[in-house]
């Protein structure tokens, strides 16, 4: 494919590389070569997001064939670049990738940290790049296969309902759940529970037949399995063989063929078949040291990818190191001077705001200190002045008390001693309807001196009543208990209930004084 130099010949050659990585990415690994192209053009481009891409496809897609040297290598090359770009969704889908081949050659301690980067990573991705939710889902559930793997069953079906948790939280279809059904049936089948495990493996099964023959190679080998388990030789045997065609014909999953190999060859066994079980035998040997043993010439580097990629990484670094302090050095002798310019303009800059500042503060405290000074000689003022109309208010309503008592002995001596003379009696009764208006006159005059004592009251303690509020007025100018009852024409008993009452509602304790509480509204 040509690489085109314009412009818009560069736009039109990336989307063919892109799309070209899209068709190629899922199909069998056949493809390498397509991939190792758009990988070399990406380069060109200096694209390091389409670079990573093609890299962890390079890995995976040779991870199929068994190519195991050179899928650990291009994994660690997209690791390398994913972490320099610092792109959450990259370092996901790179992470996963390593757990995964880690998985493959038992490396436990490996697999379980990269798994545990694959799950912090899809968490970041999905709350700071909009990944979508389900990465998480994906993440768990390589936990699942750890866990499964290590025959640790019951941790393993604790992340499998997580995975099927977030899974009905995100509305998964029921093909979508296809995966958590058949690794929930293998796992079933690993603890003995042979027939829930065989219903939902079969049925598996026949949804990987619709939707991913890939997997085919996958669900026939748990199958098989589980029919060792049950002693059923020949179905063993069948489906060990439909793995082993399908890992051919699709050229993929051909970390399980060794193992198909080993147990099909148990199975003939079984049968008494003993020549073709020595043959599978052979044949699984000869695949499993090609796939995992040192002396392949495929794998011989495996052992020192990971160490080779840490000397790189130091040597780059190394090397970034003496740059930058080439960089550096060239550069000194400008900075200072730009330094000492720009320091010396700051300085002179901050002295003249410095002096403006403090002009400015001087002015300001100056006038805060005069405002603050006004308004507390008029604070003082007005409560003085208030005190004052209190006091003239107290004296002027003992005044009506003391009237109001005087009548009241009038009216009881007339009632004694001059009870026929009811022209006396009605005159005094006349006098006595004052005491109605006594009330009256006294709020007026109280909330004209504290115009907003019964609003502050009222808003602070809601529950107080309106006789409660007039309780509180005359408690506020430090009337007795007597004078209280004899204005309010009620009993002594009747005021000191009421006190009672109000102490309760403003919430005072035994200690508190109910007349300075309230003084404060």
């Amino acid at each position: 494919m040509q690489i085109y130099t314009s412009s818009y010949g560069q736009e039109d050659s990336t989307y063919q590389y892109r799309q070209l990585y899209k068709e190629v990415i899922n199909s069998d690994s056949s493809k390498v070569k397509e991939l190792q192209s758009c990988y070399q053009y990406f380069s060109q481009q200096a694209d390091t997001s389409w670079m990573i891409k093609t890299l962890a496809g390079l890995s995976d897609h040779n991870a199929r064939k068994g190519n195991y040297s050179d899928s650990f290598a291009h994994i660690w090359n997209a690791l390398d670049l994913a972490e320099q770009y610092q792109n959450y969704t990259l370092l996901f889908e790179v992470n996963k990738h390593l757990g995964r081949l880690y998985n493959v050659f038992d490396k436990n301690k490996e697999a379980f940290f990269h798994e545990t980067k694959t799950l912090e990573y899809a968490k970041l991705a999905v709350e700071k790049e909009g990944l979508t939710p389900k990465s998480i889902v994906s993440a768990y559930y390589h936990f699942v296969h750890y866990y499964r793997k290590n025959s640790d069953f019951d941790k393993a079906l604790v992340y499998l309902d997580t995975c099927y948790a977030l899974a009905e939280k995100l509305q998964y279809t029921d093909d979508q759940k296809i995966y958590l059904r058949s690794e929930k049936g293998n796992i079933l089948l690993h603890q003995g529970k042979y027939d829930e495990a065989m219903s939902i493996l079969l049925q598996s099964e026949k949804d990987f037949e619709r939707i991913n023959p890939f997997y085919i190679t996958i669900i026939s080998y748990y199958l098989g399995n589980a029919y060792i388990k049950q002693e059923e030789w020949k179905l063993a045997e069948k489906y060990f063989r439909k793995a082993l065609k399908n890992i051919e014909d699709r050229n993929a999953h051909f970390d399980t063929k060794a193992e198909c190999l080993s147990n099909l060859a148990l199975s003939l066994n079984k049968q008494h078949r003993y020549k073709e079980a020595y043959d599978v035998l052979r044949a699984s040997k000869k695949v499993n040291d090609e796939i995992f043993s040192t002396k392949s010439y495929q794998n011989a580097g495996l052992l020192g990818i990971r160490n080779r990629y840490l000397e790189e990484l130091k040597e780059r670094d190394h090397i970034i190191l003496e740059r930058d302090n080439e960089l550096i050095h060239q550069k000194a002798e400008n900075l200072q001077y730009r330094i000492i310019v720009v320091m010396a303009i700051a300085v002179f800059i901050i002295l003249l705001l410095m002096v403006y500042l403090r002009q400015k503060q001087r002015q300001f405290d100056s006038q805060k200190e005069k405002q603050q000074l006004k308004a507390k000689h008029q604070e003082e003022r007005n409560k003085e002045l208030i005190e004052v109309k209190n006091k003239e208010l107290t004296s002027f309503t003992l005044q009506l008390i003391d009237k109001d008592v005087m009548l009241n002995d009038m009216m009881q001596a007339i009632q004694e001693h001059a009870s026929d003379n009811k022209p006396l009696l009605k005159s005094v009764k006349m006098n006595t309807k004052h005491r109605i208006q006594l009330w009256d006159e006294f709020d007026k005059r109280f909330t004209g001196v504290n115009k907003d004592f019964y609003n502050n009251l009222k808003d602070s303690f809601p529950a107080l009543t309106p006789t409660e509020l007039k309780h509180c007025a005359l408690i506020k100018l430090n009337f007795s208990a007597k004078e209280m009852a004899q204005l309010l024409n009620i009993s002594i008993n009747g005021v000191n209930t009421s006190r009672y009452r109000i102490r309760k509602k403003l919430g005072l304790e035994r200690e508190e004084n109910l007349a300075r509480v309230i003084d404060g509204y």
